[in-house]
């Protein structure tokens, strides 16, 4: 088994806007081990989101190698690439992208009817992770009635149904106030501090990718530094800035 969970070797992603070719990522070499907490920081437009998407498989490279758990998922059909991804990743995005007209409970089992569980212990693995982000009170609520740190917290719980090696988490405080924002990220601690999970973020705010223990700068799509984290006492407690 790779030490690495997360590979990139020498990896490019353009895209065609008409006849003018827009190069967002130019070359990039990365490696996340495993139990790892690592933010991803740039400007606006850097390409820290395009990285992050092709680092997690959700978007393939125009050139270049990703593997995920030592597999080369370029090499992948779509069905085995959802596999991988599906078993080794979850994802929390900045604006939740839960399904409104499903429960909380409804919106965490769906991950896990697309790995053929039986809707009974979908249902008893939904509960039980839902419980484990505070939310017990809250399994039969919408996302309409629930609070911006709620929805978070149902998107974290979706996100740790299928039990993944990795969390990828996209601005996960972007639309939060910082109390929210300071239990969503103490949160993100814990998994990767008592869980062992391997914490993948992306952030505009140095104060939120000090949060990890490496911090990876990107600009102009190209790797600028990539930098350890030195941890203060306040930031060791969990204070949100």
């Amino acid at each position: 088994m790779s030490d690495f969970v997360i590979e990139a070797r020498n990896v490019t992603k353009t895209y065609e806007l008409g006849e003018v070719p827009v190069h967002v990522l130019k070359g990039v070499d990365v490696q996340i081990k495993r139990g790892e907490f690592v933010s991803i920081t740039g400007p606006s437009g850097s390409g820290k989101t395009t990285l992050l998407d092709v680092l997690s498989g959700l978007l393939r490279p125009t050139r270049g190698e990703i593997l995920i758990d030592g597999k080369k998922i370029s090499e992948m059909d779509d069905n085995a690439l959802a596999h991988v991804r599906g078993k080794t990743i979850g994802f929390v995005f900045q604006s939740f992208h839960l399904i409104n007209r499903l429960t909380a409970l409804e919106n965490v089992m769906l991950p896990l009817w697309f790995q053929g569980i039986s809707e009974e212990e979908r249902r008893e693995i939904a509960a039980r992770t839902l419980i484990s982000v505070g939310l017990g009170d809250r399994l039969h609520h919408r996302p309409t009635e629930l609070s911006g740190g709620q929805r978070q917290r149902v998107a974290i719980a979706r996100a740790l149904a299928t039990d993944p090696d990795v969390i990828v988490a996209d601005e996960p405080t972007g639309n939060l106030d910082s109390q929210s924002g300071a239990t969503i990220l103490n949160m993100i601690d814990e998994l990767n501090k008592k869980e062992g999970k391997t914490i993948l973020m992306v952030t505009h705010e140095r104060y939120v990718a000090e949060r990890a223990e490496r911090i990876i700068h990107i600009k102009d799509g190209l790797i600028q530094s990539s930098e350890k984290v030195r941890k203060t006492k306040e930031k060791a407690k969990g204070d949100y800035k």
